[in-house]
């Protein structure tokens, strides 16, 4: 079974925009009523039409405000546990780019490795990014093995030293 994706738009028809509005918020607190008994658990709902008008609250002003109290209470209520919508996109973006970045750095490897064993593998490539990609790759494996060199160089003299003194 295959689900399409739902475009949803702004309503320029106002009138259409109030009905659509007045059936969801309907449905809205019906679903909200069937949560609380079904599961017990406590919820409530404000929601804002207009800047000037008062809100719609359910159940009532006053249980929405003992469970909005109760949430300013409990211990998930602080900085480091709650994040506004731009704290959680800024996150989501920097991993993305991380997750990006280490993907990017094996598709380099991947056509370094390809490059080892066809010589033509990078006459097709015409972008320049990817080129100083394939160089930065092949720059930091031959510093890598420079590194692995120099350490085995390292415990090699130690172990010929060790073996002059016994």
């Amino acid at each position: 079974m295959t689900r399409s994706m739902v475009m949803y738009q702004f309503i320029e028809d106002e009138r259409v925009r109030n009905v659509t509005m007045r059936k969801r918020k309907a449905s809205l607190m019906k679903k909200m009523n069937e949560l609380k008994i079904l599961c017990d658990v406590d919820a409530c709902l404000v929601m804002y039409e207009t800047d000037d008008s008062p809100p719609d609250v359910w159940p009532s002003p006053s249980e929405a405000h003992r469970v909005i109290q109760k949430f300013n209470k409990s211990p998930m209520w602080s900085s480091n546990a709650l994040q506004d919508h731009s704290a959680y996109l800024q996150k989501q973006i920097a991993k993305m780019k991380k997750q990006l970045a280490k993907e990017k750095e094996k598709n380099m490897k991947h056509l370094m490795v390809k490059c080892l064993f066809d010589e033509n593998a990078l006459r097709e490539v015409n972008n320049q990014e990817v080129l100083d990609g394939v160089r930065s790759a092949i720059d930091s494996e031959i510093e890598a093995i420079d590194d692995m060199i120099k350490e085995a160089q390292e415990k090699a003299k130690k172990k010929m030293v060790f073996r002059t003194f016994f």
